[in-house]
């Protein structure tokens, strides 16, 4: 049996990857918990033949530090921390005294990521998520600030409407979660009314509140989503364009060696025919 031909199986894996993505969509219907047991032992059996697959990948590499080098693809990343994680379950699943591991029977999930391994089949799929990265580092530091905005946001509404609003505003995670919901533009008119309907406050306190909520939706979502979104849009498009410069560099040269090929080829064809003749 050549176990390494069907380690590089391409799609083969994927054929692996798509049927424990279906077990694990099984796995969620509570008409199925007859089917449950069975649908956990063959989830474990995929755990094993991805960790072997994984693991063989790294030993046959060269040299030494192979975990390093394995590790820098970013692509191996997500198949490798995602398979490690799900490990644990499977003594949680045979052992009862390894049930302080039962929360790494949720982390199994993780092992969908390697799904995103379709990537690699789909045209320039690889160029396209490489350019999305590459935009995403552009945004970190707009998303980081936005993320403290709005944690100011949702403690400053806190102090505001907890008394008025505990649905909405009963804590700060409470709070951050509404705020975001608002900037989303889902729910803007909802808080309001429910501001409104618990306060027994008078017109003066509710302007201030619908005024509030507008200058939050303005803040957040047209100024703070809207600048993220595009910034991001932006660096895939230079990326694109990048990349198609790129691509002409790269074809002109190929141009110009074949060029020089075919005029190489000429002049030995022409110092044959002069041998030839003498």
């Amino acid at each position: 049996m050549n176990l390494k031909k069907y380690i590089h199986n391409e799609e083969l894996l994927l054929t692996l990857i798509l049927i424990n993505v279906g077990v694990l969509y099984l796995h969620t219907f509570d008409e199925l918990i007859p089917y449950y047991a069975f649908f956990e032992i063959v989830d474990l059996l995929f755990t094993l033949v991805f960790a072997v697959e994984i693991g063989f990948k790294i030993y046959e590499i060269e040299g030494n530090n192979k975990l390093k080098k394995y590790l820098k693809s970013n692509w191996n990343k997500i198949d490798f921390f995602s398979v490690v994680l799900s490990i644990p379950s499977i003594f949680a699943f045979f052992f009862d005294q390894f049930e302080v591991f039962t929360l790494f029977v949720v982390l199994r999930s993780l092992r969908v990521f390697k799904f995103l391994r379709i990537i690699e089949y789909i045209p320039n799929g690889k160029r396209i998520s490489s350019q999305m990265f590459k935009a995403f580092r552009s945004v970190m530091f707009i998303i980081f600030a936005f993320t403290i905005y709005s944690v100011i946001i949702s403690l400053i509404s806190v102090s505001l409407f907890k008394h008025y609003s505990p649905t909405y505003f009963h804590n700060a995670f409470d709070s951050f979660f509404t705020i975001f919901k608002v900037f989303s533009g889902d729910g803007f008119s909802d808080v309001v009314a429910d501001i409104e309907a618990n306060s027994g406050k008078g017109v003066a306190f509710m302007y201030f509140t619908k005024f509030y909520f507008v200058f939050i939706v303005f803040t957040g979502s047209i100024l703070g989503l809207s600048l993220i979104n595009s910034i991001f849009i932006d660096q895939m498009s230079r990326s694109e364009e990048k990349s198609e410069k790129e691509t002409d560099k790269l074809d002109e040269k190929l141009d110009r060696l074949l060029q020089k090929q075919e005029d190489l080829s000429a002049e030995i064809q022409e110092l044959k025919k002069k041998l030839n003749n003498e």
